[in-house]
């Protein structure tokens, strides 16, 4: 008998609409407003930058050499440009995104932020020689992909990676799939965001499944923290086998 206490299964074979082809141009731009401030509200774009700035750490490297996978709107790039000005950082983003129409809104809103450059791409694979990227970052992409996409995917990112990687995505449970879909409608009215919402906390991850596709992945020691409104992330520090840029 299934009671509240057992393990939420995940929801795998649902495709969320803002992956559809057909969403107009209006509704997936609103969509990617509300996943900006939901990320704002609920400290995702902070949680990234704890975590890259712990890895930083003193470097000196200059430009630091950033990857985000799955930018979406390129609020997070965005973020990175401006605590990365404010430090006296030099930064270079690479911005990917699969789709034209999702690329095309984080263009229109990352003019005067030069330091991004916006490709589009589909992961995995990613289309970069090895250990080209300082950092490499995956925000609320993870829970869109099975289980063997998210090992082939970490393992790319550890291939392209110099010195480490970031991953920050939702974690499974029935309280996150609840007020998930409480602040959805309490925070917007597109039904992008309304469906995909608390969908997406069904089709994420635990983080006992994570850090299995980490073993998998072949990543070795991996750090995974929780974070609050449901979100996780899993860092890896001090990739095997890469080394410092030339001067």
């Amino acid at each position: 008998m299934v009671t509240a206490f057992a393990p939420l299964p995940r929801l795998e074979a649902v495709v969320e609409l803002l992956d559809r082809p057909d969403n107009s141009d209006e509704e997936v731009r609103g969509n990617l407003r509300d996943l900006e401030r939901l990320n704002r509200l609920s400290g995702g774009a902070r949680t990234v930058l704890l975590h890259l700035s712990r890895m930083i750490g003193g470097r000196s490297q200059s430009p630091l050499m950033i990857l985000d996978i799955a930018t979406g709107g390129a609020d997070i790039p965005r973020a990175i440009c401006r605590w990365a000005r404010h430090r006296g950082l030099t930064v270079t983003v690479e911005a990917m995104d699969r789709s034209h129409q999702v690329l095309a809104a984080a263009a229109k809103w990352s003019v005067g932020y030069p330091e991004i450059r916006l490709r589009q791409v589909e992961a995995p694979p990613l289309p970069y020689p090895d250990h080209s990227f300082d950092y490499i970052l995956c925000s609320l992409f993870f829970h869109h992909l099975t289980e063997a996409q998210g090992v082939r995917l970490l393992r790319e990112m550890r291939r392209v990676a110099r010195h480490g990687l970031i991953v920050n995505d939702l974690m499974r449970s029935r309280r996150a799939r609840l007020l998930t879909g409480i602040a959805t409608r309490l925070l917007s009215g597109n039904r992008l965001t309304r469906h995909d919402g608390p969908m997406s906390v069904l089709r994420g991850f635990r983080p006992e499944e994570l850090l299995h596709m980490a073993t998998e992945a072949g990543l070795g020691d991996v750090r995974l923290s929780l974070h609050p409104w449901f979100r996780m992330t899993l860092v890896k520090e001090s990739i095997p086998g890469a080394r410092e840029r030339e001067p």
